[in-house]
């Protein structure tokens, strides 16, 4: 630990050894956060490093301020809406580790897990989450974690509601809750975290010629659900207004049409808006024609 007003210490991680790393500033933290976003090693920065840095950041801050390492903030802190998620494995540890709370496993199986809380070794209450119950809550669903590892899965449940109840401080003012109960999106794993993968990135344009990036992106459109005159809007949309010609688009983009595709939601609005563009307006219809 630190005397200096305000500094946050992060915990060894093992009892005896020689390591203690302290954050004592903000410029301590933003030296740490950038060497954990240029490993690479938690993901990609996107359009804007600046923000993947901060994120970073947040996420060690917020596992600091609840007794974590900087690492185990990094990897098992979500932020999502200003709030923190914690991983199941953090929870437990944070309940452990905490001087006077406990808890002990009672059952643990797919259809039910039974928790005891304690503190300073007497009963404060026993948390119950159950199949049945992540049925109701729509968590169960076909192919899910739920279905997969239902018993790692009830734990994590099963052990943040107990905490919100029994142990509500044992977070440092946190409220225990995993990425999952925020309504995270995306891949979830069997703690209830969004698993992060590592992707490369798009290979350099200079990697293909213009007609085989073109004709990748036309595929990937199509195979999106995009229509001849959706393809003519969406280049209409990505161009602003220059071009309506797919081909005639800059090759980082062809390279990522290529790559990713488009989303459903684009699909259908640029078929709407190609649509549209097909159709000529009243003021446009020959006399002759309305007659």
């Amino acid at each position: 630990m630190t005397d200096q007003p305000g500094a946050l210490a992060l915990p060894t991680p093992q009892q005896g050894t020689s390591l203690s790393l302290q954050v004592n500033s903000v410029d301590d933290l933003q030296r740490l956060a950038r060497l954990f976003a240029a490993s690479g090693l938690f993901g990609r920065p996107g359009t804007n490093p600046d923000q993947f840095m901060a994120e970073c950041a947040i996420k060690m801050l917020a596992g600091m301020e609840a007794g974590f390492s900087a690492f185990a903030g990094a990897t098992g802190v979500t932020v999502i809406n200003g709030r923190p998620g914690f991983s199941a494995n953090l929870l437990a540890q944070a309940i452990k580790r905490h001087p006077r709370y406990d808890y002990r496993v009672l059952e643990k199986t797919a259809e039910v897990c039974r928790i005891r809380f304690l503190c300073r070794g007497e009963e404060l209450g026993i948390e119950v989450f159950t199949a049945e119950m992540a049925k109701r809550a729509g968590l169960a669903g076909s192919g899910g974690m739920y279905s997969k590892y239902p018993e790692a899965m009830l734990f994590a449940r099963c052990l943040t509601a107990g905490m919100r109840t029994h142990c509500p401080d044992a977070l440092g003012g946190h409220v225990a809750y995993t990425p999952e109960e925020l309504g995270a999106q995306g891949q979830v794993d069997r703690d209830g975290m969004v698993a992060v993968t590592v992707t490369e990135h798009p290979r350099p344009a200079t990697l293909s010629s213009p007609e085989e990036l073109a004709a990748g992106a036309q595929r990937a459109c199509e195979a999106r659900g995009l229509t001849p005159d959706g393809i003519q809007a969406l280049a209409s949309e990505l161009s602003n207004g220059e071009t309506t010609i797919l081909a005639a688009l800059p090759a980082n983009i062809l390279a990522r049409l290529a790559k990713f595709g488009v989303t459903a939601e684009t699909a259908a609005r640029c078929n709407a808006a190609g649509e549209a563009m097909t159709v000529p307006a009243d003021d446009d219809i020959p006399a002759a024609w309305a007659a």
